[in-house]
């Protein structure tokens, strides 16, 4: 019924099974019948792009674009030039993304489980009252240390969907996966206290005085 109803994680998952790309219609701002539908699908595709630029996807293979239902020629126009685009990318994983497939997919099975998490979705509920109106100490953004914020939030849920996946392989040390995934080893340090505390990990085992942890089951 509206464009703020759509699900950022919908969005990946359908790009994992292969879309080449995506395009949102909503209404014109100020326009719409549900105050503020459109704003809220605005903020879920800025942050999925962004999202999707980091792990190596082309973020102009997802648009969002606005018109009225009486706008048949706009409508029109607006298809025939975003489909000009995705023929010109080319399918996904190919010559138009800097990550390429298979491993893009990967990425992608990454990216859906972030866009699913508590923080994104708590972060983009959040986006037009901290613009607008404040945090509950009446502290106002703006759009520039929100989206600072926002990266921020995708490289550490990025992060921590990364370690997920490497303990899916079986039982890693925390220097084990900071060299296999790249990360400093007190950021994997961290990430792995705080998942230990949700329990979403637990420690296997220890081998000559280092924990092994794993997926908590």
């Amino acid at each position: 019924m509206c464009t703020g109803r759509m699900d950022p994680a919908a969005v990946a998952r359908a790009f994992k099974k292969g879309l080449d790309g995506l395009m949102v219609v909503g209404c014109h701002f100020g326009d719409c019948h549900y105050i503020t539908g459109n704003y809220q699908a605005q903020a879920k595709i800025d942050i999925t792009r962004k999202l999707l630029e980091y792990i190596g996807v082309n973020k102009e293979r997802l648009a969002f674009r606005q018109c009225s239902s009486g706008e048949a020629a706009v409508f029109v126009r607006l298809v025939s030039e975003f489909d000009a685009k995705i023929i010109e990318l080319g399918p996904i994983g190919e010559g138009g993304d800097p990550l390429k497939a298979p491993e893009i997919f990967e990425k992608l099975k990454m990216a859906e489980a972030v866009l699913a998490g508590e923080k994104i979705r708590w972060v983009i509920g959040k986006r037009t009252p901290f613009l607008e109106s404040g945090n509950i100490y009446g502290e106002i953004f703006t759009k520039h240390e929100f989206n600072r914020a926002i990266d921020m939030i995708i490289v550490e849920e990025t992060e921590v969907q990364e370690i997920l996946g490497k303990l899916e392989e079986g039982a890693r040390s925390v220097k084990d996966l900071a060299k296999d995934l790249a990360i400093p080893s007190e950021r994997v340090f961290r990430y792995v206290t705080s998942l230990v505390r949700k329990e979403m990990i637990r420690m296997d085992r220890v081998e000559e005085r280092t924990p092994l942890y794993q997926l908590a089951v």
